[in-house]
């Protein structure tokens, strides 16, 4: 029984859910014993054990589905505006650049790219402050004017470890969700930058990294054959396969792990496709609306606000 878990403001609270068919059902509720005491870890507590409270999950969604328990649905019709960032706190968002074959040709001009010839980009976005859900839920960076989409495939760890080989990867792998990597490009490449390039300007700024809206567990999910599709105000601006990763998700779970631990509830983004607005120099605008899609794994709606420091 495929199942899926969020986490949505139902009562003015944070409330993880247990998503079965088209119904939400309050953790608090169908299994408290996989919520951890402390008020605001929310699903994180889920993933500190994931090999053994997915399989309760995986019980508790056949039992639904049966009707042989008597679990009560949350009975609301849920906006894009009622989901949270299914994570709240995890330890870190570990982001892979570069990683898509046509992007590298097309968006960053380098029709002569090798993989062989380098490494892997990576870099890191505070989580308390980056992470946002759906809906109107990201404020436009007032310090920028070139604000861009970049739909990611977002893996969800569920076991500590470093240095994993790729080998081992899939072990650590827990879940799928949706990501948008939200790139201010005129920081991200400031001319007066020494080194041409800012990955803290450019990208770990408030609310640039929406996710969700719900997530689903790794065994109901093939990454290697994901269709991803990203519209602004319905106009189709990304469409790709993850067959043209460049850096399989193994490959980047091994090179991420060199450097830091991975922790269970740790988001691994990996990178996104062709079709970002810095390639036509097309970039959002307050009230513009995102649609993130992913095969399996649902559509993430975003809406961009106005900062209230924006000046007027």
């Amino acid at each position: 029984m495929i199942y899926s878990l969020a986490t949505i403001d139902w009562l003015g609270r944070p409330t993880p859910v247990l998503k079965v068919g088209s119904s939400y059902f309050a953790l608090q509720e169908v299994a408290p014993a996989l919520l951890a005491d402390t008020r605001d870890n929310g699903l994180l507590s889920v993933f500190d054990n994931w090999e053994r409270n997915e399989g309760i999950l995986s019980r508790i969604s056949r039992e639904i589905a049966s009707g042989t328990t008597s679990a009560n649905a949350i009975k609301a019709n849920l906006t894009p505006n009622d989901f949270l960032t299914p994570l709240r706190y995890p330890s870190k968002v570990v982001c892979m650049g570069a990683n898509y074959y046509l992007h590298m040709h097309s968006d960053a001009g380098m029709p002569d790219f090798q993989k062989e010839k380098v490494v892997p980009t990576m870099f890191v976005k505070p989580a308390s402050t980056t992470l946002v859900g759906s809906g109107k839920s990201v404020r436009y960076p007032s310090q920028s004017r070139k604000l861009d989409w970049e739909i990611e495939l977002c893996a969800i760890i569920g076991k500590r470890a470093r240095k994993i080989r790729a080998q081992d990867a899939r072990d650590h792998i827990a879940a799928f969700t949706i990501g948008i990597d939200l790139s201010a490009r005129d920081w991200q490449f400031h001319p007066k930058h020494p080194f041409k390039i800012d990955l803290f300007g450019g990208k770990a700024f408030d609310d640039s990294c929406p996710l969700g809206p719900t997530i689903v567990p790794a065994r109901f999910v093939d990454d290697r054959n994901l269709q991803l599709r990203l519209s602004v105000n319905g106009h189709v601006k990304q469409d790709a396969n993850t067959r043209d990763m460049i850096w399989s998700l193994e490959e980047q779970i091994e090179a991420m792990s060199m450097h830091v631990t991975l922790e269970p509830g740790d988001i691994i983004m990996t990178g996104t496709p062709a079709g970002v607005g810095m390639k036509t120099g097309t970039y959002l605008e307050v009230g513009d609306n995102l649609a993130a899609e992913i095969e399996g794994l649902g559509i993430l709606h975003v809406e961009i606000m106005p900062d209230a420091e924006m000046p007027r």
